[in-house]
């Protein structure tokens, strides 16, 4: 069973990574990865909506780093050192590798643990645009795949992990931080 998981695993890298590819997919997928690198993308999302509105989105930012720390800790520096999965391109010598940038072991993607964790954060927020940062973060965990840095199960793995961060990480994040009694400069009314 363990084989033919495997085997499908790297089927469905070969099918994804070979997808058609020219300067303007593999710059743009460069992008959508680059922009991934440490949460940066979620970081900023969460920094500029903070700016809008500091007393609606105070928690959010905080909620943000945190499931971005939290992810990049677990993903990044615990886990992967741990399983030490080599990356595709040391495996399949048919791998198409557009651009290099890390050379950390493969599973699980702490790009899609990251971005899963900050977009299901983020969505808790802004329920109309839940759709637009779920969009992201599947684009940043499927550009990962297509530039041949993780087999699918790698991603997959992330993006559960990163939701149950996320989902960790907004629960303490109201626990630690309650809801104001009042909003700032608004009187109650009915008592005198």
């Amino acid at each position: 069973m363990t084989q033919e998981i495997f085997l499908f695993d790297t089927q469905l890298f070969i099918f994804i990574n070979h997808l058609p590819h020219n300067s303007i997919l593999d710059i743009f997928f460069g992008i959508v990865t680059l922009v991934g690198y440490f949460g940066a993308i979620w970081i900023f999302i969460a920094i500029f909506l903070y700016i809008k509105n500091k007393i609606k989105y105070k928690k959010m930012l905080i909620s943000v780093i945190l499931a971005s720390f939290s992810s990049f800790v677990l993903s990044e520096l615990i886990l992967k050192n741990l399983i030490q999965r080599q990356r595709p391109q040391y495996e399949i010598n048919t791998t198409i590798l557009p651009f290099d940038f890390y050379h950390s072991f493969s599973f699980p993607s702490g790009h899609a643990c990251i971005a899963f964790a900050a977009a299901l954060v983020l969505s808790k927020y802004n329920k109309q645009k839940k759709w637009l940062f779920y969009l992201l973060a599947f684009l940043i965990s499927f550009s990962r795949i297509y530039l041949g840095k993780h087999y699918p199960s790698d991603v997959l793995a992330g993006a559960i992990l990163g939701l149950i961060i996320g989902k960790l990480s907004f629960k303490i994040t109201s626990q630690i931080m309650p809801k104001p009694l009042s909003t700032p400069g608004v009187e109650k009314r009915g008592k005198s």
